[in-house]
């Protein structure tokens, strides 16, 4: 699996379709997998765009920890057959990005195909969402899949129930809702 960071991911001269999913990804879990599945099901240079440190942590020093480590994540992504994960150093330069410049960003990388959750935002003070993305790639022919939410028992599966369910010791929810054992004590 390839690992590149945004500024030589943007920078780079090959240009090659890849299908992509982004987010956060701070546990991997069942609803994150739905999403890796979907660009997974297009083939061609499936990619994870993500981020180095939570953003909520990177600049608003603010928000819970990630349920998992970056090299967790990574080794997850591996394991499910991404070929490319692009990570993005959130700074504050970064966060004042309009979500349609990042969007086009990627459509001109060579994007075909993107998976984002219903609740997906992006960009500056979250000025993109699901759908003006959807009409923003079809602008260029590109397809946008919004991927429904994923529940476990009628809850909404989320880090945040994951870190709740972790501090209240319910750790075989946690499991279930990540879709694999917990593994306390892991995180690096």
């Amino acid at each position: 699996m390839e690992t590149l960071d945004w500024d030589n991911f943007i920078t780079n001269e090959e240009k090659k379709p890849f299908t992509a999913v982004i987010g956060v990804f701070d546990g991997v879990h069942r609803g994150h997998q739905a999403l890796i599945e979907r660009a997974l099901s297009r083939g061609e240079g499936s990619t994870v765009i993500t981020f180095r440190q939570n953003p909520k942590r990177a600049l608003l020093h603010q928000g819970g920890n990630d349920v998992i480590s970056l090299e967790e994540k990574l080794d997850i992504f591996e394991k499910m057959g991404i070929t490319r994960v692009i990570l993005i150093d959130f700074s504050e330069n970064f966060s004042k990005m309009e979500g349609q410049v990042f969007i086009r960003t990627l459509l001109d990388r060579g994007l075909s195909f993107l998976a984002v959750g219903e609740d997906f935002r992006c960009g500056r003070r979250r000025d993109t969402g699901a759908e003006d993305i959807r009409r923003i790639t079809a602008e260029y022919g590109v397809e946008t899949d919004i991927v429904p939410p994923v529940l476990l028992d009628g809850k909404l599966i989320s880090s945040s129930l994951i870190r709740e369910a972790i501090s209240r010791g319910e750790f075989t929810l946690a499991s279930a809702a990540l879709g694999r054992e917990l593994e306390v004590g892991k995180r690096k």
